[in-house]
């Protein structure tokens, strides 16, 4: 596992072709899939979307044909080696800017696998070419009180992840500690 987080920033930055999301240091991530197949919605009835940071980074995403998760597809100047990065949704709440959905980004390098948490929003200023744009964020935890840590079981594993025990939902806890984030359109902005 230490070896798949010390490669995630570079690893997820290359693979969805997302530079912004730069945010992976103090992100948080679990061994274990957190959203399960009946909980995992599309975004979009359309066959593709595309998932973006920042209106210049974003990654071509289609369904999985074999379940209501998705694919985020390589850069067609990456790499031929580089595979595409499943990644799930599920309803998370509604706040001032709409709907967010929690975000599962499996990642895999070699044998390990991890699963870091994200966010995501309907993005229209990122559509494209008849594709809608959905802007994906990962919840920061580097600055997560003590009190706060401790009360939700909070685990720093190191001065980039943290982790949420298995019993602890991921779910409740972003509502209840980040609603306030999540309502705030500069919050998306990385402002």
């Amino acid at each position: 596992m230490q070896r798949l987080k010390s490669g995630l920033n570079s690893g997820l930055k290359r693979v969805l072709a997302v530079s912004a999301l730069a945010l992976l240091p103090a992100c948080f991530m679990s061994e274990t899939p957190f959203i399960s197949p009946d909980d995992a919605v599309r975004l979009d009835e359309a066959a593709v979307i595309l998932v973006c940071s920042a209106e210049d980074d974003c990654a071509r995403t289609v369904p999985n044909r074999g379940n209501k998760g998705y694919f985020m597809m390589p850069p067609e100047d990456e790499d031929e080696d580089e595979e595409p990065v499943a990644v799930r949704f599920a309803p998370l709440m509604e706040t001032a800017v709409g709907p967010v959905w929690l975000t599962e980004i499996r990642m895999v390098e070699d044998d390990e696998t991890a699963y870091v948490v994200g966010v995501t929003r309907r993005a229209p200023e990122f559509d494209a070419d008849g594709l809608k744009g959905f802007d994906v964020e990962l919840p920061w935890c580097g600055d997560v009180p003590e009190e706060e840590r401790e009360t939700w079981g909070i685990e720093k594993l190191d001065s980039y992840t943290c982790s949420l025990p298995s019993e602890a939902s991921i779910a409740d806890y972003l509502r209840a500690a980040h609603k306030a984030y999540f309502d705030d359109p500069e919050w998306w902005n990385g402002d």
